[in-house]
């Protein structure tokens, strides 16, 4: 009540102690109806016999739609699931009421249109000494796209990172992935193939930033990492992510650059935080502005498909290159396309950069129009 929500708690039965908690699972809610239950459902049936030790925390984030009232059918019949209803205030916000909520010796972070893979929390429960002295757990995944299932692997072989420089390549990781090492597979900046240890995120005051309304997620775990001592990687798949084209996150976004803008801001200003701080060095320094560089340069790609060129902008085609060329003119973009080193680009980048250098605005809608008529050629 402190913090100004409403919490659903019509649960009978005895209460977890929370002594006994070790696990906090935190599921932001909004406009899911046709997600959630399958999302509850898969974490609800493997609880049965740990749920003295796991409490699941739902923030509905002021859904119009059945969101809250699924939600609650769920509280009513489960022990461990409680939901807190509030005004809408974004996915961050949300993901910060359930980590001020939280009981449970780590956080682990679930999107309310994915799903838990079968006896995940089993695995995890039964893996916990692996990682006891651990501030993150990274772990693998399947991404589901199009009735089709797909492995989300980051690493060849379990491993365990405690050296500073290697922490910071991780780190480096969390904007651009494949700058993470030659090892790493698949992007380091969601929060759900990841266990977070609750002690540390609230001894470093970690939070999701609520002013940022994209990519405070890659944020947050760019922030972890630079803050974390010890870092485990476990291969166990222990998640389901749901791609799906028409959401929230891939519909039309005509105001995506200034949005973006504020994420470019945020790290620069961190970057020369820990310049100031003397906690980076030239080294560091220059490395993590690569890796702002390559990051730049593929949410702009990103923009050719939720803002530049997107169906639903009704602008004149030649008023949308426009545009997308105005932006190549603007800072940070001007900087990292002439600065990015085409060899830390994923290939499917690589021609974009090229367009992008050369000013040359009909390559990149063709580029744009190429994805849309044969694949996911530029797609994160």
């Amino acid at each position: 009540m402190k913090l100004g929500f409403e919490t659903t708690e019509i649960c009978k039965g005895e209460k977890n102690h929370l002594k006994d908690m070790w696990l906090t699972v935190i599921i932001p809610a909004y406009e899911v109806a046709g997600y959630i239950a399958k999302c509850l459902q898969s974490i609800a049936l493997q609880c049965d016999g740990l749920a003295c030790g796991i409490e699941v925390i739902v923030i509905d984030d002021g859904s119009l739609d059945d969101s809250g009232k699924i939600a609650d059918a769920f509280a009513m019949k489960y022990p461990f699931i409680r939901v807190i209803h509030k005004n809408n205030e974004g996915v961050a916000a949300a993901r910060n009421a359930g980590i001020e909520q939280a009981s449970g010796e780590w956080l682990y972070f679930v999107d309310s249109d994915d799903w838990m893979a079968e006896n995940a929390l089993e695995k995890l429960y039964q893996r916990r000494q692996d990682y006891a002295n651990a501030d993150i757990v990274l772990l693998d995944a399947y991404r589901n796209m199009e009735n089709k299932e797909y492995s989300w692997e980051h690493f060849h072989e379990e491993r365990i990172w405690h050296d500073k420089r290697e922490i910071e390549q991780l780190q480096i990781g969390a904007l651009y992935f494949p700058l993470a090492g030659k090892e790493n597979k698949n992007p380091l900046a969601a929060p759900w193939d990841k266990l977070f240890r609750r002690e540390f995120v609230l001894d470093y005051k970690l939070r999701f930033q609520e002013r940022l309304k994209v990519l405070d997620d890659m944020i947050f775990c760019m922030e972890a990492f630079g803050k974390a001592k010890r870092i485990v990687y476990c291969k166990e798949k222990v998640y389901h992510y749901r791609y799906v084209p028409n959401s929230i996150t891939n519909s039309y976004k005509p105001s995506r650059v200034d949005q973006d803008r504020k994420v470019w801001e945020y790290i620069q200003k961190y970057i020369k935080k820990q310049v100031s701080g003397h906690l980076w060095g030239q080294e560091e320094k220059e490395c993590f502005e690569e890796a702002l560089y390559c990051r730049i340069i593929k949410s702009y790609s990103i923009c050719c498909r939720l803002c530049f060129f997107n169906p639903a902008n009704k602008r004149k085609t030649k008023d949308k290159i426009a545009y997308a060329l105005h932006v190549l003119t603007t800072e940070p973009y001007a900087e990292a396309f002439q600065k990015a080193h085409m060899r830390n680009l994923e290939w499917k980048l690589k021609v974009m950069a090229f367009m992008g250098k050369l000013k040359w605005g009909k390559g990149i809608y063709l580029l744009h129009l190429l994805e849309s008529s044969f694949g996911k050629w530029l797609k994160a």
